[in-house]
């Protein structure tokens, strides 16, 4: 059954269901401008804490400083302002003296003579000089401690009206803006920076008057205290002016931002007269003295100004920036060091690194600093093992992963940014004990079919590196379990019993780990490009390190040897590539040995070639190396 409702009704039905929809949407928009006005109020109240408490700083420091030296100027001020009068002493002596001659006359029946009035007193110069720099040191010292407790009292003004309790976060937004657009209107921050200044001021007044007190008293203390005053005044100008050469330079004075400013004018009249006399020799060289071409002059010197000059026309604080944007890479490179060698945990060790490759790809100026860091090689070998060390089975899959990602990224920018003589192996810095191991090669498990090809390369080379040292480091004794050993080393099934005990391990293992890798990089290392050369970089690092122990060459089976002559002869041939073009193929050798003695003989040959490069002839030259140990060509001593 339907049921029909008036026209009048749906239209009222439909402008209410309107009118909720509008108050719903006024009580969302009223929501997410408190939180907005609210999050910058937040940002608002730390930048004020941290300007008071700069206030509040300088203030408690000025007002103890201004105590201490108030009542030094003053002790000195008692014993000096009474050279400024005639001492009530020397009146009574001369009075006494007059009042004598007078007795001695009247005895003596002489004449009476008048005596002579007594001159006017007259403090000396020295003395007027004395006083009035230590007076004025110390109403110097007064107005500092005054203007100490003015600071104090507008701190606790602005922050009163800045953060006052308002129930509408917009309105007390606008009534911090207010109060703060005042504060930055009338420089309030520059205007307390002059109270040190001042008290500077007083400071120098007091020394320079103690200078002048001495003088009549004794001259080897004069001097003493002058010689200190000049090497004070000496330094506190040091102090001054040396920030402006050096702007990281931590020690400068008050007067340093005001000095800065005052070489705006000269720097402009010396910019202005440097550019004035390129413009004239240019029109004397380049124009032949033809005035019209006066304009033309100016503008080819016009970058021909030293920039020296410019940069006093810049603001201090801005200078600062730019300089520190552009500074040694070292400057950040030790700042990154001394974070990540106080990291206290793994979480951030992989902050660190995942920061690292995320600046890396944004921003190329970051190079240098990693590089400065790769220098550091011992530490970032340790934070590595640290980081895959804790990829165990405690930790979920999901964060196991992403760390192992994280590892595996940083690694390889390192190594793509290394110099050549710092190892990939070494930075890695792989264990070489079971667990440790078996985890290192777990973490690495999921990243070999990562879709960047340099993450999957790196977790191969890295299992590659941890399989290696468990079996060519480990001791025999410390061979226990050669199940997670042989899962290590993951010999195909064809070779499973190259590894069936202690020292069928330790010959074949190391081969069996170089024959994997070389199978699982073949089509990257085909490849010809930029990649292929880093992969034989890593692989030529590891060959060395997979050798089996000289006593134990015969244990190697021939199925590994064969194997082992089929991944170098790949090699070979990918060095060989360029030079086989357009020849038909020749008969393949059917023993290993023919085929290693082919293929050391097309190495050599390619290594002859100044075109290959370095990477795949080092690679090729271990193999060859390897090749002719393990098929036991006797000129060969063994590797350790």
């Amino acid at each position: 059954m339907q049921v029909s409702l008036p026209l009048s009704s749906l239209q009222e039905s439909e402008s209410g269901t309107v009118l909720c929809d509008t108050c719903a949407a006024h009580e969302n928009y009223h929501e997410i401008a408190s939180k907005f006005w609210s999050r910058s109020l937040r940002k608002s109240e730390k930048h004020d804490r941290e300007l008071i408490d700069t206030w509040k700083g300088d203030a408690d420091g000025i007002l103890i400083f201004t105590g201490l030296f108030f009542s030094t100027v003053a002790s000195f001020i008692i014993e000096s302002y009474k050279t400024l009068r005639q001492d009530s002493g020397d009146a009574t002596v001369q009075i006494l003296s007059q009042i004598s001659g007078q007795l001695a006359a009247i005895a003596n029946g002489t004449v009476l003579s008048t005596p002579p009035p007594s001159p006017q007193f007259h403090p000396s110069p020295r003395s007027v000089r004395v006083n009035a720099l230590w007076f004025l040191s110390l109403c110097l010292s007064l107005t500092c401690a005054l203007l100490a407790t003015l600071m104090q009292q507008w701190s606790r003004n602005y922050i009163q009206m800045a953060q006052g309790h308002h129930s509408d976060p917009a309105a007390q937004a606008r009534l911090r803006a207010y109060v703060f657009d005042g504060v930055s209107k009338f420089h309030m921050s520059h205007t307390l920076g002059l109270v040190p200044l001042l008290l500077h001021i007083s400071v120098f007044l007091f020394l320079l008057g103690m200078v002048e007190f001495l003088f009549p008293i004794n001259n080897t203390v004069t001097f003493v205290v002058l010689g200190f005053v000049i090497a004070m005044v000496c330094t506190y100008l040091l102090f001054t002016v040396f920030p402006l050469a050096c702007l990281n330079f931590p020690y400068s004075t008050p007067l340093s931002p005001l000095v800065w400013r005052l070489t705006d004018f000269p720097a402009r009249v010396l910019s202005s007269i440097h550019w004035l006399t390129l413009t004239i020799l240019r029109l004397w060289t380049s124009y032949k003295w033809n005035l019209s071409r006066w304009q033309d002059a100016r503008e080819d010197t016009l970058f021909n100004v030293p920039s020296f000059y410019r940069q006093f026309r810049v603001d201090l604080r801005k200078r600062f920036t730019v300089q520190a944007v552009h500074a040694d890479a070292s400057v950040l490179g030790k700042q990154l060091i001394q974070e990540l060698d106080t990291a206290e945990d793994v979480d951030e060790i992989e902050a660190f690194l995942e920061g690292m490759h995320a600046t890396l790809m944004i921003d190329e100026a970051f190079c240098p600093v990693v590089k400065y860091l790769v220098e550091h090689q011992m530490l970032l070998s340790f934070r590595f093992q640290c980081l895959f060390d804790s990829c165990d089975s405690s930790l979920p899959e999901p964060s196991r992963q992403r760390r192992a990602l994280v590892g595996v990224r940083a690694v390889w920018d390192v190594f793509f940014l290394k110099p050549e003589d710092y190892p990939f192996r070494l930075l890695v810095g792989a264990p070489f004990e079971g667990a440790s191991a078996t985890s290192w090669a777990l973490a690495m498990a999921p990243l070999l079919s990562h879709e960047e090809n340099t993450v999957a390369v790196a977790a191969r080379c890295i299992q590659a590196i941890v399989a290696s040292n468990a079996v060519t480091k480990a001791l025999p004794g410390d061979m226990a379990d050669l199940d997670a050993l042989a899962s290590l080393v993951n010999p195909p099934p064809r070779l499973q019993h190259a590894v069936r005990d202690t020292d069928s391990l330790r010959a074949n293992g190391g081969l069996l780990v170089l024959v994997n890798l070389l199978a699982d990089l073949a089509a990257p290392l085909s490849a010809g490009d930029a990649l292929s050369a880093q992969i034989a970089c890593i692989v030529g690092e590891v060959v060395p390190w997979l050798f089996p122990p000289w006593e134990l060459r015969a244990r190697v089976v021939p199925d590994v040897r064969e194997a082992l002559a089929d991944a170098c002869a790949s090699v070979y041939s990918l060095a060989d590539e360029q030079t086989q073009v357009g020849k038909p193929p020749g008969a393949r050798p059917r023993t290993p040995q023919a085929r290693a003695v082919a293929a050391a003989a097309a190495a050599r040959q390619q290594c002859a070639s100044p075109e290959r490069p370095s990477a795949f002839a080092k690679l090729v030259e271990e193999l060859r190396a390897l090749a002719a140990f393990v098929f036991d060509e006797p000129q060969h001593a063994p590797r350790e």
